[in-house]
């Protein structure tokens, strides 16, 4: 017998108490508790302090394009101005009488130089007044050169005294430079913008120029606009285009700075938030890190109650086993004051009860898995997964029905690994192979698409997704899903498809913007000053036509569609001043911007000098299909009435170089226009191929009119 055994062959006294394992159970609790916490707090606290870098990273970004943005309005304002007629006529006055019409923002001006540093004229000054030569020789000579815009830095002007940016842009006459535009802008119009973003209290936001050089900045801009940036700011720029750094501000404040230079013209925007906010999140983590450690030091008191409450019972049963052990009557209270306790007295008795409950309940639990087993076969089927596993050690390939399936196989055919690669396209099988190598070798998930060939010749999709495992054996292996995306690639292939029909139908609409504008520009005189608003209409009336496209998404627009969008606004309340009559023809995207423009340009005629210009004038346009032509045409026909009397034009005007290039030319059609006394009368005739998008559908509605 064992000595540490009693005379009544009990073991030996236990040494750990029973309050000694509830401390060792409340401390295994409440300590991973708080390391995870711990954890958890600092976790939160550094993925806001990444969220806050992205943030702030992103806003300096945007900023940056921001000035280039400004900076572009600027060069394309003098690109606009250096194309002026009067400066290729020399008219330096007139030019200067426009420039001053237009406004600059105070205190900006506008000077023009010769590329010899000889200046003209400069709206600072009235006109006229003796300017001195630029001092700016080099820079001229620069932009004469390159024949680019070039942007200052910031400097002093050494005329007026005041920091300045100076935007010089070429003018080019007869493919040489014959003179130099400036823009003088002040730093106010960047501080403008620092304006503008409403950058929060105690941040600080600035702009610098090439040079590094403070050009605007949200804090105290009187005092530090014109100094450089601080020594850090300019290491970090010169080593990188963007990113964040701690630094002090030039008023001595802790921050963390964000920069980003732009890529147009290298300036730079940088913001600064003062490290002392930024450390409010910590702070915050701390002090639910102290609340959650005063919650487990009260739960250790609390567990400390709870121990002396349980050891009290526990010492009633173990006297009540002793004497049950020395086949004495069981004496003591008859509750130990808790259920639990009060149970164990029971549960010998109820022992063969106990056993034949938990059958019970392992049968619910098995049934219970067949049944979770299911819902998880019914998810794979309902997305048409396949399962597999493949071992390579002994080449062992299980897959389900779906996963054969996915493969052309049927459900009982077999289907061995050597018949997976087989069945993969010849092109695929190398990536395949790859994929699955990397990821045995490496450990890590496998995911790969590659066309298969199922026995009857189709060919079709598969996405394979799979993981590695060990087995108890140490045995490797692969257990993962397989799918049919074929649709999912059919649908990418015209996702693309229409991104290609998209870019056409935009250059094509570009390149009806560029012959509005090139026939705008020559058929205005230099001093027709409605040149401009007459083009700013016709790229109105192609967005409106635009807009009527879109609302069929480019599948065409119905002809009286497209009559209605230009002519309504001349429409009177019972609409009888225009009145429109024609079978349903949907037309073409091409020819509903083309016949959109010679609506356009026939309306503006008839408001300016037709029919529409007099209460009493009327509009009437029909349309037909016409039978007799072979191949089949559209008819339409523009007819005026009450109107002034009407003059043959001594020259051909834009909206007939219009109507005959956007018509005549693009959809292969025949223009006839009368000029009798009693109102204007167009005929235009399309060959039907060019106009609708279904010639059948224009043969059935042919006799079929719109009221």
């Amino acid at each position: 017998m064992n000595t540490a055994q009693t005379a009544t062959g009990l073991p030996g006294r236990a040494r750990t108490s029973l309050r000694q394992v509830l401390w060792v159970l409340v401390l295994a609790i409440s300590l991973p508790i708080i390391l995870v916490a711990t954890g958890g707090f600092y976790s939160g606290y550094r993925a806001e302090q990444q969220a806050i870098d992205q943030r702030m990273q992103e806003t300096a970004r945007a900023l940056s394009l921001l000035l280039d943005r400004e900076i572009d309005k600027s060069v394309l304002a003098l690109r606009v101005l250096s194309q002026s007629p009067t400066l290729a006529h020399g008219d330096f006055e007139g030019f200067y009488n426009r420039v001053k019409d237009l406004g600059l923002a105070d205190p900006s001006w506008i000077a023009l130089f010769e590329p010899s540093g000889r200046a003209i004229l400069n709206t600072r000054v009235p006109y006229g007044v003796h300017l001195p030569t630029s001092n700016r020789a080099a820079v001229l000579r620069q932009v004469q050169e390159t024949r680019r815009p070039y942007v200052s830095d910031l400097y002093v002007g050494s005329l007026t005294g005041q920091r300045l940016i100076t935007i010089d842009v070429p003018v080019v006459l007869n493919e040489q430079v014959g003179y130099i535009l400036s823009l003088a802008i002040t730093p106010e119009a960047f501080q403008n913008i620092i304006r503008d973003q409403r950058i929060v209290d105690g941040w600080n936001a600035a702009v610098l120029d090439r040079s590094k050089r403070i050009v605007a900045r949200s804090r105290a801009p009187e005092r530090f606009v014109g100094q450089p940036a601080s020594a850090n700011v300019q290491e970090a720029l010169a080593a990188s285009s963007e990113g964040v750094l701690q630094s002090v501000t030039l008023d001595g404040i802790a921050v963390r700075t964000y920069f980003s230079q732009s890529p147009a013209y290298g300036w730079s925007f940088v913001i600064s938030i003062p490290t002392s906010e930024l450390a409010q999140s910590i702070e915050r983590s701390l002090f639910w890190l102290l609340i959650l450690t005063g919650v487990v030091l009260v739960g250790l008191l609390l567990a400390a109650l709870l121990s002396r409450a349980i050891a009290r019972p526990v010492d009633q049963l173990v006297a009540a086993a002793q004497a049950l052990g020395r086949r004495e009557d069981v004496s003591g209270p008859e509750t130990t004051q808790v259920l639990e306790f009060d149970t164990i007295k029971t549960a010998l008795a109820e022992a063969s009860a106990d056993i034949r409950r938990h059958e019970r309940d392992r049968e619910d639990v098995l049934a219970q898995m067949a049944e979770s087993e299911a819902r998880l076969r019914l998810a794979l089927n309902a997305g048409h997964f396949g399962s597999w596993e493949f071992t390579p050690e002994t080449g062992t390939f299980i897959t389900s029905a779906t996963c054969r399936a996915n493969f052309g196989r049927s459900r009982d055919e077999p289907f061995s690994y050597a018949d997976l690669v087989s069945s993969i396209h010849p092109d695929d099988r190398a990536m395949q192979a790859e994929a699955l190598a990397q990821a045995i070798a490496n450990n890590t998930d496998l995911h790969v698409e590659y066309r298969a060939i199922w026995p009857d010749g189709s060919e079709h999709w598969i996405r394979i997704s799979g993981r590695t495992r060990s087995g108890n054996n140490g045995q490797l292996s692969m257990v993962g899903v397989s799918q049919e995306i074929t649709e999912r690639k059919l649908a990418d292939e015209r996702q693309a498809l229409l991104l290609h029909e998209l870019n056409h139908r935009v250059k094509n609409t570009l390149a009806t913007v560029q012959s509005v504008a090139s026939l705008t520009r020559r058929s205005a005189e230099n001093t027709d000053a409605a040149s401009w608003n007459a083009f700013m209409d016709r790229l109105h009336g192609l967005a409106k036509t635009h807009d009527l496209l879109t609302t069929t998404q480019w599948q065409g627009a119905l002809l009286e569609d497209v009559l209605k969008n230009e002519l309504d606004p001349y429409q009177d309340v019972m609409r009888q001043r225009i009145r429109l009559k024609g079978p349903r023809i949907n037309l073409q995207p091409s020819a509903a911007l083309a016949l959109g423009l010679a609506i356009h340009e026939m309306a503006t005629n008839a408001v300016k000098y037709g029919s529409l210009s007099v209460p009493e004038g009327r509009v009437h346009v029909m349309w037909a299909v016409t039978t007799g032509s072979a191949p089949p045409s559209l008819l339409v026909e523009w007819v005026e009435s009450g109107g002034p009397p009407v003059k043959k034009p001594e020259r051909q005007g834009f909206g007939t170089k219009l109507i005959q290039r956007g018509l005549a030319q693009q959809l292969g059609g025949e223009i006839k226009l009368d000029f009798a006394p009693a109102g204007i009368r167009c005929v235009i005739t399309f060959p039907i191929a060019t106009m609708v998008t279904d010639p059948d559908d224009a043969d059935e509605t042919r006799q079929r009119y719109a009221s």
